[in-house]
Formats: structure tokens, C-alpha cells, sequence
């Protein structure tokens, strides 16, 4: 099998956590020595443009047409893989690219992340019909299903109705190259962002920053942070806010922070690539309320950047990220009393930055490409 050639269809460009999951795994398979093409969406002026040209990535053209784009991306996907005529192992890495491979006729696997459509309601009725479609047409076809988590796989056999032995679990990777704490010695007591006092006081003047980053819709569940936040802000002058994701204004999240009447708080908008590390470096806390995740990168990246993590339990977040975080309920209370500790103490802190720095290290990309390899076995 190792000669075999790797084609990897994503639906989605490499700003996307689905386009990453690509654009790393490929990378890894090719560092082991396989051949691996990548198929992708591309669109001129797209920040992800520059890696369209190169030799190992076919960039697909395609038209978007709104609300239609789900529905007719498969199809300019399908087209450009029907012109490949060498063997190969295909591997679609989301429910489109499953089914624009699905529509040639080819052998493949899929990665699914989660199957959250099937239980959280995000998307309107039509869209969950035709993710329910699709889910039973890669069962039908008998299509091996990767999910990103044990919860993920749980979630899919009980609400996809999968048959357990189509499911299986890879773990994601981090990008370390990118998220670390970038400073000589990777020391836990050189990232601490306060070196001047253990503890914090009401009367404390510099700033301490609490940081958000990932996706604004519902499920996030912003409006647990924004009304924790409202009462950490009367507590402690000194805090400021700042919440990283594209398209704010498309929310309800900015005009709740303005009638719970939050003063230190920053919408940032889409953040590209490059500035993530830094943002969540310069943070003295990351919250990550979201109500479900089948994986969830931002607090993994959080702490391989030397930030200490709050994160909440829903979906798999407990698992991925439970051992290198502190946990709370979805409770605003819990929440704030869980915030205060680590705002009033430089040794919590201190402690929580050490668990996560080394809870974060077994996400390797290196084993989730050997762990996939495995999975390739079951249709070569």
C-alpha cells in the first residue's frame, strides 16, 4: 500500500479548521514518504491562494451562488476528480468531499470530525436533511467514517445510526511549528505574564486580558462568557475582553455586551493565521464556553502558547482538553467563581500554564497520520 497514491479532497480552503486538518495531514503523509495530491476549493484573492500553486495541490474553481453553494460544490469537486484515471485511496475530509467522491464511483474514507448537524440544530431544516442524506448514503455505501474524538464516535453510531464497526477515532494534531510559547527554554516559569506580585488585587492597574477565539454562532455560547464577563468586569476594573472570530456584526453578540453595558471588551474579527499565536500569547486567560465540540483546537492552541485554559464540558471538550484545562459547569456563577481563582493568582496560574503545556503534547500530527494510515488499510 505504501505506493499507493494518496488523493486528499477537501471541501473547504486551508483558513477553515477542516481545510488545516487537510493541508497538515497531507503534509505529515508526505514527510513519511508518501505521494499525496490534495484537492481543494480555490478562489482568486483568497488568503489561502499561494498554496494553489503548488505541485502537490489541484486548486477547484468554483461558484458559490449563495445559499446553493452545499448543494453544487460536490459537483465542481466530482468533475475535477473525474479526470484522474491512476489508482489510488481517496480520503474526502468532510460530508461535500464525501459525496463529490461518492459521485464517481470511487473507494474511499471520510473523515467526519463530528456529527454534530445530527443533534445540535445550527442550520435549517433542509441543510440537516440533506447532511442526514449524505451520512446515510456513505452507510450504504460502507464507507469507513473517521471522527476526531471518542465522544464524536459515540455521538455518531447513536445519532447517525452508524453501525460501530464503520466509525473510528483519530485524533487531530496542533501545529507546534506555529502555537508555542516561543521563548528560549520553553520554561513554565518564563511565560507567566505577571512576575511582580502573586496575587491580584481590585486595586491592581495593569491590564489582564481574558481571550475567546473560534466561530460566533450559537452553539459557541458567547452568551455565557459575555454574562460572566459582566460580573469578573465589576469585580476587577482591570480586566479587558477580547473575542476573535469573523463576522461579529452578523451576530447578537456585540449588542449583548452593550445592554449588559461590558466597557473592556473588542470584537476583533476574523484573525488570519499568522496572528493567532500571538493573540493567544498575549493573553493572561482563554474561556471557551461552546456548548459542543467534536474536537476543539482553540484551547489545545491556547495552551501550547503557554495560556491557561478555562474550558467548559459539552461534547468532547472534557476528553481533548479536560486533562490540561480547569472545567467549569454551564453556570454563569461557576464560571465566574472558577475565573476569579486564576485572575487572583499568579501560582494557579503558574500551575494551570504547566498542565496544559503538557496535556497538549501527545496532539501530534505525526500520530494522527500513522493512526489514518490504519484506517487506509480497510479499503486498499
Amino acid at each position: 500500500m505504501k505506493e499507493t497514491k494518496i488523493n486528499m479532497v477537501s471541501c473547504q480552503h486551508f483558513l477553515s479548521g477542516i481545510g488545516q486538518y487537510g493541508y497538515q495531514l497531507s503534509q505529515k503523509m508526505q514527510e513519511k514518504g508518501r505521494e499525496v495530491h490534495l484537492f481543494k476549493p480555490a478562489k482568486k484573492g483568497y488568503k489561502d491562494s499561494h498554496v494553489d500553486t503548488e505541485s502537490w495541490v489541484t486548486p477547484i474553481r468554483y461558484k458559490s451562488l449563495g445559499s446553493l453553494h452545499p448543494y453544487i460544490l460536490p459537483l465542481f469537486i466530482s468533475k475535477q476528480l473525474a479526470l484522474q484515471n491512476n489508482k489510488a485511496i481517496y480520503h474526502a475530509h468532510w460530508f461535500l468531499s464525501g459525496l463529490a467522491v461518492s459521485y464517481i464511483k470511487k473507494k474511499f474514507v471520510v473523515t467526519m470530525h463530528d456529527v454534530s448537524l445530527m443533534h445540535v440544530k445550527e442550520k435549517n431544516s433542509h441543510y440537516t436533511k440533506y447532511y442526514a442524506w449524505a451520512i446515510s448514503r456513505f452507510k450504504k455505501l460502507g464507507v469507513p467514517i473517521i471522527t476526531v474524538s471518542k465522544k464524536a464516535r459515540m455521538d455518531a453510531i447513536e445519532y447517525g445510526n452508524i453501525p460501530e464497526k464503520q466509525v473510528h477515532t483519530v485524533y487531530n494534531g496542533i501545529d507546534f511549528n506555529r502555537f508555542n510559547i516561543n521563548l528560549i527554554g520553553n520554561s513554565v516559569e518564563s511565560t507567566v505574564k505577571y512576575s511582580n506580585a502573586n496575587t491580584l488585587s481590585k486595586n491592581h492597574h495593569e491590564v489582564f486580558t481574558i481571550v475567546y477565539a473560534g466561530g460566533l454562532g450559537p452553539r459557541k455560547n458567547l452568551k455565557l462568557l459575555l454574562e460572566a464577563y459582566k460580573d469578573l468586569e465589576e469585580k476587577y476594573p482591570f480586566l479587558q475582553l477580547k473575542i476573535a472570530g469573523a463576522f461579529p456584526e452578523r451576530t447578537s453578540s456585540p449588542s449583548h455586551a452593550i445592554s449588559l453595558g461590558i466597557k473592556n471588551i473588542r470584537f476583533t474579527g476574523y484573525l488570519p493565521d499568522e496572528e493567532m499565536p500571538e493573540f493567544y500569547r498575549q493573553a493572561d486567560l482563554f474561556i471557551f464556553p461552546s456548548e459542543y465540540e467534536g474536537f476543539g483546537f482553540a484551547p489545545l492552541e491556547a495552551m501550547a502558547c503557554g495560556t491557561p485554559v478555562l474550558c467548559a464540558k459539552g461534547g468532547a471538550l472534557q476528553e481533548i482538553s479536560g486533562g490540561g484545562a480547569n472545567l467549569f459547569d454551564y453556570d454563569k456563577d461557576d464560571l465566574v467563581e472558577k475565573a476569579s481563582q486564576l485572575i487572583e493568582s499568579d501560582i494557579a496560574r503558574k500551575k494551570l500554564i504547566a498542565k496544559g503545556s503538557e496535556w497538549v503534547q501527545q496532539y501530534q500530527w505525526e500520530k494522527t497520520a500513522e493512526q489514518t494510515e490504519t484506517i487506509y488499510q480497510l479499503i486498499a
